[in-house]
């Protein structure tokens, strides 16, 4: 318990606490706030007078830091779990919005191909002959653009901006979320 939380306990005013134990009203606000430690002296009186044992302020918030830092870490690990779970589903998704451009793509270059006239046998080149295809005729993977419930888009490559180096990223629209892991540290970012 704390000098505070004993005047408080007791209802008392800092004056008449101060009073009590033969000291300043000053010293009792100063002990309070942290910016004087407690004396054994004083700590002794505090017994005699009240039979109550009282911990420094500074004693009492670096238990306090503590346990929030128990809790932060706590979480980490539910968020780094929950990201670990979510990850089948991600996977999932992003395996279906690949096939769905494969097979976009595919349909694309099977219409085109229906408007050329098919060559002559004789026209086609031995596979020996055939020029090796330029980097700009290649097929070049489609725009990935993600839609949020709440309106909106975003592209893969502004999520990777707004998280930053990472190993995973996890990208949950329906909470307007996007999860990432690197190493043992984890964290999330809004999207929109």
């Amino acid at each position: 318990m704390t000098l505070k939380e004993l005047r408080k306990k007791r209802s008392l005013t800092q004056i008449a606490l101060a009073k009590e134990l033969g000291v300043s009203g000053k010293t009792v606000s100063l002990i309070e706030v942290g910016k004087l430690k407690l004396s054994k002296k004083l700590s002794d009186r505090i017994q005699e007078v009240y039979g109550e044992l009282v911990e420094p302020a500074a004693a009492v918030a670096a238990e306090a830091v503590l346990e929030t830092e128990k809790k932060v870490q706590k979480r980490g690990r539910k968020a780094k779990a929950k990201a670990q779970a979510d990850k089948p589903a991600v996977e999932a998704a992003a395996e279906a919005v690949a096939e769905t451009a494969v097979e976009i793509e595919e349909k694309v270059v099977k219409k085109a191909r229906r408007g050329r006239p098919p060559k002559a046998a004789a026209e086609k080149k031995p596979a020996a002959e055939k020029k090796p295809r330029k980097a700009a005729e290649k097929k070049s993977a489609p725009t990935i653009v993600i839609q949020s419930p709440f309106g909106g888009e975003i592209t893969p490559e502004e999520i990777c901006a707004k998280v930053g180096e990472a190993d995973m990223v996890y990208v949950r629209v329906d909470e307007n979320k996007a999860y990432w892991v690197k190493g043992e540290e984890t964290g999330a970012v809004d999207l929109w």
